[in-house]
């Protein structure tokens, strides 16, 4: 008995998988940019809490300036695997 209800696949073309299939390197992206505004929101506090005194808010701004450089990396690399 046919219902009309009987599945059809069609093949996906890999630019539509790769639109649809989150990358672990979007995640990474995305895990950086938030270290670097947590870093970068340490920094302030331990620059008006502590006035200067400490080093505290050299080591988050040093944590955020490896942040950084790790993102460019990141997106460097990013950039290279889905455009080669």
């Amino acid at each position: 008995m046919h219902t009309g209800m009987d599945k059809v696949y069609l093949p996906v073309s890999n630019l539509e998988s790769a639109c649809s299939a989150p990358n672990m390197i979007d995640f990474l992206i995305i895990a950086v940019m938030l270290g670097i505004f947590a870093s970068l929101g340490s920094g302030l506090y331990f620059l008006v809490r502590d006035r200067g005194n400490t080093e505290r808010t050299v080591i988050s701004l040093t944590i955020r300036v490896a942040l950084a450089i790790a993102l460019l990396i990141l997106l460097a690399v990013g950039f290279i695997s889905r455009y080669s």
